[in-house]
């Protein structure tokens, strides 16, 4: 080797591969931590939907109080009423539930369960609590007894529930302490010395109880009056009506739970000769108010579309 003859000191390393431009712009644009920011992500998403899930039940334990529910998962189904009713929006109208988890839902309360007032049925049993109500025994003209219609009214509509798979209690003028059922609804019949005043009104405790008191109000309300044709008497709905005794828990004993949305009609008045007709016909009084409580069941999610 001559002096001019000098040595590359790189010529003996190996040629370097040239990176594809692909995979260099893809490792720039790729974030440190990427990958586990991905699986971080997964991760919170199943814990929400676990989270939802739990939601949606607990509420649905809510709304029958876990009577049900208890009997079958014990303190868990406890645990979840407790946590419902601490949730932000609990007593909300209506709780949307995607089918699957409105299906659990119903699954775990069960059957539905409607409670049928017949008004002043055996009255004279009322507790002690109740004892200035053991002499209201309903109305009574030209040999009608209103207790007599309002339990053939209830007969017809309870058969008609029944039939479509619900639980149905027939409840006297005493309701069992604290009931709680989907919904309570107590029928009675109005009279009056002036037979020109008819029509239906209803009435829930005032101020409402719960807020789906104000849904099955507006529903059954509007299927009567479209069925019967009624003049809609609400003008005439009485302080009685709004402090109605079986609604008044704050008061009684003897009362529909504040859970559970009830509401009391006045299907008329066996005064009125237009009216009286349509008494004579309980059935159909039946399912007009069936409409309304399967159209009610139905907005809470409570019941198929096709029930």
């Amino acid at each position: 080797m001559t002096g001019e003859e000098r040595r590359d000191p790189l010529a003996s390393r190996p040629p370097r591969t040239a990176r594809p431009a692909d995979d260099r712009m893809e490792a720039e644009e790729r974030p440190p931590g990427l990958l586990r920011r991905r699986k971080l992500l997964g991760r919170g998403f199943l814990v929400a939907m676990a989270l939802l899930l739990t939601i949606n039940v607990a509420t649905a334990v809510r709304e029958r109080g876990g009577e049900v529910a208890a009997a079958t998962f014990g303190m868990v189904a406890d645990g979840l009423r407790r946590a419902a009713q601490a949730l932000p929006g609990a007593g909300e109208v209506r709780v949307y539930r995607a089918g699957p988890v409105r299906w659990l839902a119903n699954r775990v309360i069960g059957p539905v369960r409607v409670g049928l007032q017949v008004g002043h049925l055996d009255a004279g049993s009322q507790p002690d609590e109740l004892a200035t109500l053991r002499y209201s025994t309903g109305g009574h003209y030209a040999g009608l007894d209103e207790v007599s219609v309002n339990a053939a009214i209830v007969d017809a509509l309870a058969a008609r529930l029944r039939a479509r798979g619900a639980v149905v209690d027939v409840l006297p003028a005493t309701v069992p302490p604290r009931y709680r059922a989907d919904l309570v609804i107590s029928v009675h019949i109005d009279s009056n010395p002036d037979t020109a005043r008819s029509g239906y009104k209803s009435a829930h405790f005032w101020p409402a109880r719960n807020p789906r008191e104000l849904q099955l109000k507006l529903q059954v309300d509007r299927a009567v009056l479209k069925a019967t044709r009624m003049r809609d008497d609400d003008a005439n709905v009485s302080g009685n009506m709004f402090e109605y005794y079986a609604f008044n828990d704050r008061r009684f004993e003897h009362t529909v739970d504040r859970g559970t949305p009830a509401l009391l009609v006045e299907l008329g008045y066996l005064s009125n000769p237009d009216d009286r007709r349509l008494l004579e016909a309980p059935d159909a009084l039946a399912a007009a108010l069936e409409d309304g409580i399967v159209t009610y069941l139905t907005s809470m999610g409570r019941v198929p579309d096709k029930w």
